[in-house]
């Protein structure tokens, strides 16, 4: 499923854009590949690289408008293959993800805030190295904002909760190292607790880790 250009598309003939290049890095990751030694580093790596755009972030695609979600699928990708370290521009990407902050993080400029950016944005500010560049608390007053009354988070206030909005709020609260949460694994999105519950205890990336220890 992998083309000439280096992306991958979900299913012969199917759509092709950055979010399948993270998956096919996850999936390798997962069944224990994590060289990714069954796809093409190379080919996948130079995809992303071009998929930068000028303002830092980067899209779907070569050319492509940058967003919050192919900026963290693309930069996942990156880590998970161990080619991050050749991202172009790596201070204008962090910047572009700084900008992305209104109080919550919004999806790309001029959009409005949305709690699930809490970790798309979250976690590429993790996985760039300048996690504690964000305003937490920022951050957690607009997640309280989108609070409903019976339990749940929206994706801004006045919307009806939902388990994704719920779920990636509180990821991006415990990345920016809001205490009483479990802690993440940026790579993947997942709880280290799971990652460990799974016995998947060597992609855990944590300095200092409560489960590994």
């Amino acid at each position: 499923l992998q083309d000439e250009g280096g992306c991958f598309c979900a299913y012969a003939g199917g759509e092709c854009d950055m979010r399948f290049v993270f998956c096919a890095a996850a999936i390798c990751t997962l069944l224990d590949d994590e060289a990714c030694s069954t796809i093409d580093v190379r080919r996948a790596t130079a995809y992303i690289i071009a998929s930068q755009a000028f303002d830092g972030g980067l899209g779907l695609g070569p050319g492509m408008e940058s967003h919050g979600g192919s900026t963290y699928t693309g930069l996942a990708a990156l880590s998970l293959m161990g080619t991050i370290e050749e991202l172009k521009r790596r201070d204008l990407a962090v910047q572009w993800c700084i900008e992305r902050q209104v109080g919550g993080f919004q999806g790309r400029p001029g959009k409005a805030e949305d709690t699930c950016y809490s970790f798309w944005i979250g976690a590429s500010l993790e996985l760039l190295g300048c996690a504690r560049l964000s305003d937490v608390g920022s951050l957690a007053a607009f997640a309280r904002s989108c609070q409903f009354a019976h339990g749940g988070i929206a994706k801004c206030a006045g919307n009806h909760p939902d388990v994704l909005h719920t779920y990636f709020a509180l990821c991006g609260l415990s990345l920016g190292g809001v205490r009483g949460l479990l802690p993440i694994e940026p790579r993947l999105g997942t709880t280290l607790r799971a990652l460990h519950s799974a016995g998947l205890s060597r992609l855990c990336t944590a300095v200092e880790c409560e489960v590994c220890e």
